[in-house]
């Protein structure tokens, strides 16, 4: 999409957004209701993969209701949009992915004013696969078990995953791990969510996995008055920051979920598993899939790219299939 077309379909998208009907915006465009619509379509549905939109799926279909309902999530990912941040599925783009992380990593060191949580965030999403507002809503009880020990097999519960369907979700990522427990040794020494017991390594086993910089619980509420989505903008915001600090890579939120969809295909799960283990539908999964059309086996970097230990401490692949 060149400039001029972007400024074109942006125009479109927030006269939908305050309201217009996309008659009224053919007109005023002099345009045909099916182009006003095919522009405002696809320009919402590439927010949704290289920014992300609080509320609404990477790979759901955006209608002209989806888009007012979450028009304000909508215009906020715009204001955030580099046209040239998306990677072209090019075999060379993706073996940049895994350098990258450790880039960001490095960059987070450097930059962050929460470089523990900062850091586990990024290598948490990656290695899990869960989306941003699974990993907001996660607790200290979905890390660790009472004495203290890092769950192995741990699942996404029900209330909090996206399809509110619980899954099985794999903290066997030695770079992962380092980098959560090393964040949650710092809320330990700083108060944050802790408990008088000697249990979970002080914690509140109720209390969220990540917190804000002042130790708070991310906010999570409904999108709109009529809503059924919930929406975290704050750790959309993080992800958004951190990945600022390495430039517009294209690295994003959507590419851990792209990445782990492929190499769980590789690996010989089919539609149906790789949607269990990421909580998607099968036509989401042929979506997340799309990129990698044609490729016979990963380039190695992949599969590092989506175990993100293997780039730091050659851990073992941290997203598997389900039982």
């Amino acid at each position: 999409m060149n400039q001029d077309s972007l400024k074109i379909a942006s125009g479109m998208l927030r006269a939908v957004v305050a309201g217009a009907s996309c008659d009224d915006v053919a007109k005023q465009y002099g345009a045909s209701k099916s182009a006003v619509s095919q522009r405002i379509r696809l320009l919402a549905s590439t927010l949704q993969q290289i920014v992300g939109v609080d509320g609404v799926d990477e790979d759901v279909s955006p209608s002209a209701r989806l888009i007012r309902e979450h028009g304000e999530s909508y215009l906020e990912a715009l204001d955030h949009f580099v046209p040239d941040a998306a990677i072209p599925p090019s075999e060379g783009d993706q073996q940049a992915v895994a350098a990258h992380l450790q880039y960001l990593v490095q960059r987070i060191q450097r930059h962050s004013r929460c470089v523990q949580r900062d850091t586990a965030l990024l290598l948490t999403l990656f290695s899990t696969a869960a989306k941003p507002l699974e990993i907001a809503q996660l607790e200290v009880r979905d890390y660790l078990d009472a004495a203290g020990a890092v769950r192995e097999r741990a699942t996404i519960r029900a209330q909090i995953a996206i399809n509110h369907c619980e899954r099985i979700l794999h903290f066997r990522n030695n770079a992962t791990n380092a980098a959560i427990d090393a964040y949650l040794a710092e809320r330990v020494t700083h108060g944050q969510g802790t408990h008088l017991a000697l249990t979970y390594r002080g914690l509140d086993p109720h209390s969220r996995l990540f917190l804000t910089r002042s130790g708070d619980a991310f906010q999570v509420k409904q999108a709109g008055t009529h809503s059924h989505h919930a929406v975290c903008k704050e750790i959309h915001e993080i992800f958004r920051r951190i990945f600022a600090l390495g430039g517009h890579s294209g690295i994003n939120t959507a590419m851990a979920r792209r990445l782990a969809a492929y190499r769980l295909h590789v690996d010989g799960a089919n539609a149906e598993e790789i949607g269990a283990a990421l909580g998607v539908k099968i036509l989401a999964v042929h979506k997340l899939l799309q990129p990698f059309e044609g490729r016979s086996r990963p380039p190695r970097v992949i599969a590092n790219a989506i175990n993100v230990a293997s780039s730091f401490s050659g851990g073992r692949p941290a997203v598997g299939r389900t039982a």
